[in-house]
């Protein structure tokens, strides 16, 4: 009986635990790698349960415990990468390490044939 209790005490207890927050973050996103390198980024960061980019759209949706981690430290992680995350701005050098279909001024010749591969600049 006691162990019973116990378990419908632990039970109620996880029942209660919050669900995930959840954000949907605009970038700048082009290609297969850009998606690889933010979600990278994003999956690094304690708290962060699940990133998912669409490329079509340019948008990031996370799923994230705000205990461990807040809105502004999620973008920045997205910045720090080279990309814009809503009204925070890429972070220059980041952007400049991107390989070459990445980077917004060249995006347009390397990643409008979707088939090609992106290369890392030489």
């Amino acid at each position: 009986m006691r162990n019973l209790f116990l378990f419908v005490a632990l039970f109620g207890f996880l029942a209660m635990a919050a669900p995930p927050k959840k954000i949907v973050i605009q970038t700048n996103a082009m290609c297969g790698m850009c998606e690889t390198n933010i979600e990278t980024s994003l999956m690094a960061i304690e708290g962060v349960k699940k990133a998912d980019l669409d490329l079509v759209t340019k948008k990031v949706k996370i799923k994230f415990d705000d205990k461990l981690v807040d809105i502004a430290t999620l973008r920045q992680a997205i910045a720090n990468t080279g990309y814009d995350a809503d009204d925070v701005p890429a972070r220059p050098k980041a952007q400049e390490a991107l390989a070459a279909c990445c980077k917004p001024k060249k995006a347009a010749a390397c990643c409008a044939d979707k088939a090609k591969a992106c290369k890392k600049p030489e």
